[in-house]
């Protein structure tokens, strides 16, 4: 088999979504790289694939990589698969790649599942134009940037989200986008408990707080166009924003402005609050 570094995308939940082409690559090749040995060995079990395997995860990525670029260099073949889904996707890999790419050695893709296509799939967003942001920071303000960031792109975007932090992240939409802005979840893909919601904002939060058990497992979130957002300078809205909260309330000066320049009341109202805080 050719010397080089096969990516090979794996199933994200339903084992049998791997293509013929990864499972005959993970026989044929020297050595099998895994983010967890231990979670990928049953992956492997399942196929019949005995393969010696060593682990590169986030910790020991960069520690690691020298030692199976020299393995290729000496005329092995080694494939890297991640948890779940397609490697240097919001997984480990990428520091991995970069260095075959800088050694001169060959870099193959094995595609396969992948969350984020997966999930836009379903969402039935006829504007195909979109952008992939995974994970939100875990500093509340930088996810909130993030938010806001997204908001002003007016771009259909897809996120992933942890269950410990889901109902956060929708109230940060809430915050930002207003109660009625739609929002695709796809929960646990390919999964026994796999669901799939589109609603408003409001309307998800309002159903996760009664059914609890549903935040549970592996999100992705897709936040829908934002429409409203009119690309304008901070500046103007905050002049407009000292002056009417001179002889207005906050609610007041908000309702206002917004009407004024006709933009989205949350960004005022977030914009009027950091004028408040300062």
């Amino acid at each position: 088999m050719e010397p080089a570094l096969y990516i090979v995308a794996t199933p994200i939940g339903n084992l049998n979504d791997i293509t013929l082409r990864a499972v005959e690559i993970l026989k044929t090749v020297d050595y099998v790289i895994c983010e967890d040995t231990r979670h990928s060995k049953k992956l492997l079990n399942f196929f019949g694939i005995n393969k010696k395997t060593t682990s590169l995860h986030q910790h020991n990525e960069k520690n690691k990589t020298d030692e199976i670029v020299n393995l290729c260099q000496k005329g092995k073949s080694i494939a890297y698969i991640s948890d779940a889904g397609t490697p240097a996707i919001s997984d480990p890999g990428a520091f991995l790649v970069n260095s075959f790419h800088d050694a001169k050695l060959r870099v193959i893709p094995i595609p396969g599942v992948s969350a984020v296509i997966a999930a836009f799939s379903v969402a039935g967003l006829t504007d195909h134009h979109f952008q992939f942001y995974g994970f939100l920071p875990n500093s509340k303000k930088k996810a909130h940037d993030y938010l806001l960031k997204i908001y002003k792109s007016n771009i259909a975007t897809v996120i992933y989200e942890s269950p410990n932090r889901v109902m956060s992240t929708l109230s940060e939409i809430i915050n930002i986008f207003g109660e009625e802005h739609i929002v695709i979840i796809a929960r646990e893909l390919t999964k026994i408990f796999e669901s799939i919601k589109k609603a408003s904002a409001k309307e998800l939060v309002d159903f996760y707080k009664e059914n609890k058990i549903q935040t549970k497992g592996e999100f992705v979130l897709i936040i829908t166009q934002s429409n409203s957002y009119i690309d304008m300078d901070e500046e103007i809205i905050l002049r407009a924003l000292k002056f009417t909260l001179k002889d207005l309330s906050l609610s007041q000066s908000v309702k206002l402005v917004s009407s004024i320049y006709n933009i989205n009341k949350k960004e005022v109202y977030n914009l009027a609050l950091r004028l408040k805080n300062e």
